[in-house]
């Protein structure tokens, strides 16, 4: 990229200020992650949270103070069916490799470039689509961004061929949190829809040399747009007052743009211009992974309200689970305070003192309301599985069936989520080519799609008995048997029965040297 540095001017707050829509979408893509990702992030949501009545996952009455409901929360379990679900869907999705095809005109490293080392750290594409099917499914909002390293003129001609060969664009994926702002515009006779303004925004870790060891974060905007000439512009903005301390969930930093301080100024600090062959690019290189420029409310947000339901009725069957195992002893005396406090220092659980002249009753929990809870949380994992998580309802589980993905609810959410990929996906590769070869193909020169063999076992362990019996009574023939066992991953794809006939015969474990000889007829 070509950079043009341009004097620092303060700016409106505005150009970091999320969209209206992404303000509404926000708190969906919170619950949503929380859910996905697992138990310990819907802890880690409702503890950042604390008394947010409005948006905790796990809600507790008004009376309980921190304390109690710390402990509410700590012995509380998720049952992770929306993260498994999730995950069989992407299995589903990825479980046979990729058609590529690319124009013939093309060297023959890109195929390989393509296939193999798809991003700037060389990652597969296999393992790219694993990662942004994986955001794509938790906010329905996964963006691709291509960008290309900035390789001033003179660096490119001091390079040698084998490293000129290396400078390839590559694809970011981009959470949804980070893409706060787009517009598009409406082409008067396509009526094709293209952005105009695309602004992300980041909180950038930055080293300085008073303190190597921690970063700094800035607060960091990128707006991208079309100028009048309809040529790529990016504006980098960064904040005034940059911070040492930001929010962590797990392990990851934190990133929240809803709250904003009226006071908070932003410094336009660099204008960058990408070119292409010396040529300025005339469009946004970002594209939303569904193909849809509107936001919509995650995929998944039914399962995930539902599994919320179970989580918390989960809970409080564990919390009166609690109650019925832990007895609390109760003193009938005139003790001072501090020898009562002396015994209840040297036991476990709770104690209760009444005076000597107060009656007494025993103190029980209601166990009666377990049978009820149970049948609760089973009519909600039934419900689940019929919103098409059939894999992990009981009697899936039993016919042996958990991992499949049978009904047409399923294979149709699949096939839409399978076609919107990949039609974004001939647009990303195709844009890719053209930066890297100086070529203009669009995704219609482009092949590639996405395995719609969802199902790993069309008929099972059963059906494939039958399909023995049948070669073995020579109703079909050895290729067909084979052909057969490969679909439903038997055997490996790249199985080759000539080259398996030889080694078994060479194999002292099936070749025999007595009468009893194995004979394999080739």
């Amino acid at each position: 990229m070509a950079l043009i540095t341009t004097p620092a001017t303060a700016v409106k707050r505005s150009v970091a200020e999320p969209s209206d829509s992404y303000h509404s979408l926000k708190p969906l893509w919170k619950k949503s992650r929380a859910v996905i990702q697992g138990e310990a992030n819907v802890k880690a949501h409702d503890e950042i949270l604390q008394y947010d009545y409005t948006n905790l996952l796990l809600p507790f009455s008004p009376t309980m103070t921190q304390q109690q409901y710390d402990f509410y929360r700590a012995e509380a379990e998720l049952p992770g069916l929306t993260s498994q679900y999730c995950r069989v869907l992407i299995s589903a999705l990825l479980r046979k490799d990729s058609h590529l095809d690319l124009p013939d005109d093309l060297p023959d490293e890109a195929y390989e470039w393509i296939k193999t080392n798809f991003t700037l750290d060389g990652m597969s594409l296999f393992n790219f689509l694993d990662n942004a099917l994986w955001e794509e499914l938790q906010t329905s909002r996964a963006w691709v961004y291509v960008d290309h390293p900035n390789v001033t003129e003179d660096e490119y001609n001091s390079m040698n061929p084998e490293e000129r060969q290396m400078i390839t664009p590559y694809p970011i994926i981009i959470n949804a949190e980070n893409v706060i702002n787009i517009h598009t515009n409406t082409h008067p006779v396509t009526r094709q829809r293209t952005l105009t303004r695309f602004i992300t925004r980041y909180l950038v870790q930055r080293y300085t040399s008073d303190n190597p060891w921690h970063p700094t974060y800035i607060d960091t905007v990128a707006d991208h747009y079309l100028d009048e000439q309809g040529y790529l512009t990016i504006d980098m903005y960064e904040k005034y007052n940059a911070t040492n301390e930001v929010k962590v969930l797990n392990g990851e930093i934190r990133q929240d743009y809803e709250n904003f301080i009226s006071e908070d100024k932003y410094e336009l600090v660099n204008t960058i211009t990408p070119t292409m062959f010396g040529e300025r690019i005339n469009r946004i290189p970002a594209w939303p992974l569904n193909g849809q420029l509107d936001p919509v409310e995650p995929v998944l947000m039914p399962l995930v309200d539902r599994e919320i339901a179970l989580y918390n009725k989960v809970s409080r069957r564990n919390h009166l689970l609690y109650g019925a195992a832990t007895y609390t002893p109760v003193v009938q005396s005139d003790m001072t305070d501090e020898e009562f406090d002396t015994i209840v220092s040297s036991g476990l659980g709770s104690w209760l003192r009444v005076r000597k002249d107060e009656s007494i009753s025993v103190l029980e929990t209601p166990t009666a309301a377990l049978k009820d809870m149970e049948q609760s949380i089973k009519a909600t994992v039934e419900e689940m599985a019929q919103m098409g998580i059939r894999m992990l309802s009981p009697e899936a589980a039993a016919s042996g069936v958990a991992l499949e993905i049978r009904n047409s609810a399923q294979t149709a959410q699949l096939g839409t989520l399978n076609a919107k990929v990949s039609t974004t996906m001939r647009e990303i590769i195709s844009f890719m080519l053209n930066w890297k070869y100086n070529t203009d193909y669009t995704g219609n020169d482009i092949e590639f799609q996405m395995s719609n063999d969802f199902s790993p076992v069309v008929g099972g362990d059963a059906a494939m008995r039958l399909v023995t019996e049948w070669y073995e009574g020579g109703l079909i023939s050895r290729s067909t048997f084979i052909s057969i066992a490969k679909y439903n991953d038997f055997l490996p794809a790249d199985y080759d029965d000539e080259e398996a006939l030889q080694e078994i015969q060479t194999d002292p474990l099936t070749r025999k040297t007595n009468d009893n000889d194995i004979i394999i007829e080739q």
